[in-house]
């Protein structure tokens, strides 16, 4: 009795499933899927000599370091600063030990107080010799006596007055390849240390081989550091590329360095600073330019999706010059003008005309966006 009972149960929630599938199928059927317009975002077509942009890594790099030098093998006395320090320009960096000049101090006195006695000696012999007391030779001796001191004593004046007893930068900067150490006996042949000018710093930017052609000198370029307690970009342009490759110490790719000056100074800038940088690129010409997403391909022809002011799908089949990054360069198939969309699906056919209104399906609106803002920055 209960196995009838079951299978009785069965029958009925079988019947019931068929019942609701067959009202399903004859109140539907004819009704096709409507696509609403805010399910696609799109872009309007314009012509631009901006094909797109390139992210590029940098660095600072000091132009011409200043070397500190001093003429005479003097004895370290003081030491006031370390590599990395930034100094003032009239800072005093280090000082010397004064025996040197304690001695040229010593012998000029020496000097004078000999210049003195045969001052006096001279003024006697002149006045012996008025009275025949003294011969024409003795004076012109100690003339020459009198000349010669003199001499050596403008010679250790000049010499004490090049001796230097302590140093100054000569210029606001930083303060590398600090040689000098207390105790330390200066070589004249080799600098005591190097002030980096912090106003003659360069911006070095690498520019991947593959991307070199399409690099030019006065192109735009916007910078910032790497790291910095602010975000701020500093727009500028390349101002000298190299045409040596040499490889990156940040990426080890093959690179071309280009130097880059920035409208306004970058402040706190330090040699060795990395930096980021997006590069713009630009055509010769004007071209139309689409971001790579739009584009779809069908047996080996590319094509994209437009919509007209009717909300009707056209699919217009173009031809590509090249990709540039994220973006393409459209030869043929477009007008300037034109709005396609950014956001293709297989839903899409020429001749179909989106919806207008919600579609409570659709969880993202569309958004029209300008050629300009659609560029996709390129890694």
């Amino acid at each position: 009795m209960k196995n009838i009972f079951k299978g009785k149960l069965k029958f009925v929630i079988l019947l019931l499933v068929l019942i609701f599938i067959l009202f399903y199928y004859f109140t539907h059927r004819g009704k096709k899927e409507e696509v609403y317009v805010d399910e696609y975002s799109y872009m309007k077509v314009e012509q631009t000599d901006e094909i797109g942009t390139i992210n590029l890594n940098g660095y600072v790099k000091a132009n011409n370091p200043i070397g500190i030098f001093v003429d005479k093998k003097l004895k370290v006395k003081e030491v006031f600063i370390k590599n990395g320090d930034f100094v003032e320009k009239g800072q005093i960096l280090m000082t010397f030990d004064d025996d040197e000049t304690n001695k040229l101090n010593r012998s000029i006195e020496k000097e004078r107080i000999n210049l003195q006695k045969i001052q006096r000696d001279l003024n006697t012999t002149r006045e012996l010799y008025k009275l025949g007391g003294a011969s024409k030779d003795e004076v012109r001796n100690l003339e020459d006596s009198a000349r010669i001191t003199q001499l050596n004593i403008d010679e250790y004046v000049e010499v004490l007055s090049k001796t230097a007893t302590e140093v100054r930068s000569p210029v606001d900067g930083v303060v590398s390849n600090l040689k000098a150490q207390e105790n330390y006996l200066v070589d004249t042949d080799s600098s005591l240390l190097e002030i980096i000018d912090a106003d003659d710093l360069r911006i070095i930017v690498e520019i991947p081989e593959y991307n070199s052609q399409t690099v030019k000198i006065g192109q735009s370029i916007r910078v910032r550091q790497d790291i910095s307690d602010d975000d701020k970009v500093y727009d500028g342009e390349i101002t000298k590329i190299s045409r040596l490759s040499t490889t990156s110490s940040m990426t080890g790719e093959n690179v071309l360095e280009a130097d880059v000056k920035t409208n306004e100074t970058i402040p706190n800038l330090v040699p060795g600073f990395k930096i980021k940088a997006v590069l713009q690129l630009k055509s010769d010409v004007k071209n139309i330019i689409i971001p790579k997403i739009a584009l779809q391909n069908e047996e080996g022809k590319y094509f994209v999706y437009t919509l007209d002011e009717k909300n009707t799908i056209r699919k217009k089949i173009i031809t590509i010059k090249n990709i540039v990054g994220d973006n393409i360069i459209v030869l043929s198939g477009l007008n300037p003008g034109e709005e396609i969309v950014l956001t293709p699906d297989n839903r899409l056919r020429d001749g179909l005309v989106l919806a207008e209104g919600d579609n409570h399906n659709s969880s993202e609106e569309a958004t029209s966006v300008p050629a300009d803002k659609a560029k996709v920055i390129v890694n």
